[in-house]
């Protein structure tokens, strides 16, 4: 795992329980902070970045060359 991945990772949870926390302290509602937290999450993990490193994460390998760049003559 790159140290960059580490400190992605790491973010995603750190936020997340500090999400939780405050909006439990606030809202004093479990049902409204779960909604928040999977909002939240669900807007993260759908960030290129993070796609990227779950991608690392699983093995798969990302190629510049398939796909975006059209090779052969010009």
């Amino acid at each position: 795992m790159r140290p960059r991945d580490a400190r992605a990772v790491l973010f995603w949870i750190a936020t997340t329980l500090v999400l939780i926390v405050a909006l439990q302290a606030v809202v004093h509602r479990w049902v409204l902070t779960g909604i928040a937290a999977c909002a939240y999450n669900a807007w993260l993990l759908s960030r290129p970045r993070m796609i990227r490193v779950f991608r690392r994460l699983r093995g798969e390998r990302w190629e510049r060359s398939s796909g975006y760049f059209i090779e052969g003559d010009y």
